[in-house]
């Protein structure tokens, strides 16, 4: 899925990052994903519950990818600097 090209894909994510920020929790990937499945499991039309599942497996797409990559802190590699 292409996700420019999938209008209510973004609506989707959109409405979980809001509900995310909302209730004051992390917005990141794996909160989306969650999110997204809970939203699933809240039931509605089927088509409400596949766009949901298709915004969800195009974020997996980057979670994975995440995971793949180790990341440093912005302030782990600034105090890394200074031991040189």
């Amino acid at each position: 899925m292409s996700i420019q090209h999938d209008d209510k894909s973004q609506v989707m994510i959109g409405e979980a990052a809001l509900s995310l920020a909302l209730a004051e929790r992390e917005i990141s990937v794996q909160s989306l994903i969650s999110q997204l499945d809970h939203m699933a499991a809240a039931g509605g039309s089927q088509a409400r519950r596949s766009e949901i599942s298709a915004a969800s497996l195009w974020l997996r797409s980057f979670d994975d990818q995440w995971h793949a990559a180790q990341h440093v802190p912005y302030l782990q590699t600034l105090a890394g600097f200074n031991d040189e």
